[in-house]
């Protein structure tokens, strides 16, 4: 039997499995941010070494096998970034194990494309279009992270939730639930003790990110702030699916995977995204039905050249459903 690793590394956590040719999970494994821009090589090392053993720990004569090693990673866009990791990796495998590194896009991809081309948007903490054709050519929009972009993410909703509750507060803007959901939710009695709240938090961002919730709420409750707060998200989200696909192809059928927090409620910007697209493009969205880390299996597998048949996708899905009960 044939194994290989896969490596979803993240900005907050990484995580690692070992899988066989058949798409059966044998071993999984956890750690910190492994993103280069912000861990240091050395503790980058240790932390990769830290998922190898503990894969090793529950699987050792399976892991003497592994053939090959893939890893999505954020935060290496840059080729040269790329090479480095992989170097890095190299070292720290056997010699006889195959490397590849690319950025985490691809992971979310596949996730719901199963390695065919097409188009994901991530909408999390922040937001990413990224699309790649039959030829191998790619292209991203936005990913610019939230001072500057990171259009239809969790924080830009609940940052566009909190404008809307200070200007009504102000009388620049109509009255809105949100004023009552939000200041409930930070358990405080007017916009600037809100305000107070956020900036006073280590990490502001992390405390805007999760409102995007609570403006889903109000949409529910048929808001007109909140209805046009969402509005406007699902315009820039549409922009950027439909940039990407005009880049990339021409006039085909495209699937679009909606990866990210935001698009777990399906009645609502899943919903609105397909019916903004429909009739227009020829783009059909869709929800993975397995995590980003087996995007990183699915491209993992097909280094082995392996033909990724309906069994060994239908095997990799249910064990993962299988790992989250």
């Amino acid at each position: 039997m044939e194994y290989v690793v896969a490596i979803d590394g993240g900005g907050t956590k990484t995580v690692a499995v070992l899988v066989d040719i058949s798409g059966t999970i044998i071993a999984s494994a956890t750690t910190g941010a492994t993103n280069p821009n912000v861990v240091e090589p050395n503790e980058l090392k240790n932390r990769f070494n830290q998922l190898l053993e503990q894969l090793n720990d529950q699987a050792p004569e399976a892991m003497m096998k592994v053939e090959s090693l893939y890893a999505g990673m954020s935060g290496v866009g840059h080729y040269q970034t790329r090479l480095k990791m992989e170097q890095l990796l190299q070292v720290i495998v056997p010699t006889n194990m195959k490397v590849q590194v690319e950025p985490d896009s691809m992971n979310a991809l596949y996730s719901g494309t199963y390695g065919q081309p097409g188009i994901v948007q991530i909408a999390g903490t922040g937001s990413i279009c990224y699309g790649i054709n039959a030829e191998g050519e790619e292209h991203r929009v936005g990913g610019w992270g939230y001072l500057f972009g990171d259009e239809g993410s969790g924080y830009d909703i609940g940052r566009r939730g909190i404008m809307a509750v200070l200007k009504s507060e102000d009388g620049r803007a109509e009255p809105t639930i949100l004023t009552d959901l939000l200041l409930s939710y930070f358990q405080v009695t007017n916009g600037r003790n809100l305000i107070e709240k956020i900036y006073h938090a280590k990490q502001p961002k992390e405390k805007v990110s999760p409102l995007s919730k609570i403006i889903f709420q109000a949409y529910k409750r048929n808001d007109l702030v909140a209805e046009q707060i969402i509005h406007d998200v699902v315009e820039e989200i549409c922009h950027a699916l439909v940039t990407v696909y005009r880049r990339l192809f021409n006039e085909e059928q495209v699937q679009a995977v909606l990866c990210g927090g935001v698009f777990t409620d399906r009645e609502v910007l899943p919903s609105l995204i397909q019916k903004q697209l429909e009739d227009r493009y020829p783009i059909t969205t869709s929800l993975p039905k397995m995590p980003p880390i087996g995007g990183s299996v699915i491209k993992a597998l097909s280094q082995q050249q392996l033909n990724l048949d309906n069994k060994i996708i239908d095997q990799l899905i249910q064990s993962f459903n299988n790992k989250s009960q």
